[in-house]
């Protein structure tokens, strides 16, 4: 039984005429009704009675003409859905996200393609970025917002945007209390840190300045994640370079200080994997390149 046979019974279903229905179909009354009763002995069922004059429906075929109606139905939907697809339209869009890459930048891109794509459901989720290079590479990411660098060639990147590093510190802390600070302050300072497999290189260049100075740190006190990291700050664990995008999210006890020049601007960049056709990532990739990134003249006000 095929589909065409199910939509030839629904038409003389309906128009209890086979000239109608085959006038309907496009199709030669004499080959319809051959197609009608192939499918009746296909089914060993039958399905209309015919007399000179008329066309009924039997019990069967009444029973049979509401299932057709249903299968017919649900097929026309999934080739929608199907084209859909093929276009973007529907499926699902998994984005990894850093907690501080969730910036006015990523809601802009976001309410963007929610616009054009609404019939797509996302997933973001907070990530680290090693945790979204590994499922990156696994499939389990469609898309991810991080940290550079990327080494793996199977992966795409483009620059999002970048922010001044600045000093995360607690209210009535030593450092706090400066307004202009030097690498050899933070000589004995006990730093809040993400866990060593999960920083990605990030405090790499701030150690190597205070290490140029002579200031002696040392890890009082790892985090999970960024959120975590500064509420552990706020609390008087230690202090910790952060991101100035982080230090516009007010948090009690917590007192923002410019660091002495000569650190990198921390990037955010956006990473997919190169050989993903995937019509729902293009679209996502469109959407991001439309909104235009902040650029590294981007600064915020302390």
């Amino acid at each position: 039984m095929e589909l065409r046979h199910l939509r030839y019974f629904v038409a003389v279903a309906e128009e209890l005429n086979f000239r109608r229905a085959a006038e309907r179909l496009r199709l030669a009354q004499p080959a319809l009704s051959a197609q009608i009763k192939a499918l009746e002995e296909e089914l060993n069922v039958r399905l209309l009675e015919r007399t000179t004059r008329s066309v009924t429906l039997t019990q069967a075929g009444r029973v049979f003409l509401k299932e057709a109606r249903g299968v017919l139905g649900a097929a026309s939907q999934a080739e929608q859905l199907a084209r859909k697809a093929e276009h973007g339209a529907v499926g699902t869009l998994r984005v990894g996200v850093i907690a501080p890459a969730a910036s006015p930048w990523l809601a802009n891109v976001l309410r963007l393609y929610h616009q054009r794509f609404p019939g797509v459901q996302l997933s973001l989720s907070e990530i680290t970025t090693a945790e979204q290079l590994l499922r990156l590479r696994a499939g389990e990411l469609d898309a991810g917002l991080l940290r550079p660098p990327v080494h793996f060639p199977e992966l795409e990147w483009r620059f999002v945007e970048q922010s001044p590093q600045v000093l995360a510190a607690p209210a009535g802390h030593r450092l706090a209390r400066k307004r202009h600070l030097e690498w050899k302050d933070f000589d004995g300072e006990g730093l809040v840190m993400i866990q060593p497999g999960q920083q990605h290189g990030y405090y790499d260049a701030f150690l190597a300045a205070c290490a140029r100075a002579g200031a002696k740190t040392y890890p009082a006190q790892y985090a999970q994640d960024v959120q975590m990291k500064m509420w552990l700050i706020s609390a008087g664990f230690g202090v910790a370079p952060t991101t100035a995008a982080l230090a516009e999210v007010k948090r009690p006890g917590l007192v923002f200080r410019p660091l002495p020049p000569g650190l990198p601007p921390v990037q955010t960049i956006l990473v997919w994997r190169r050989q993903d056709r995937s019509a729902v990532v293009r679209n996502f990739l469109e959407c991001a390149a439309v909104v235009k990134p902040l650029g590294p003249d981007h600064s915020i006000r302390l």
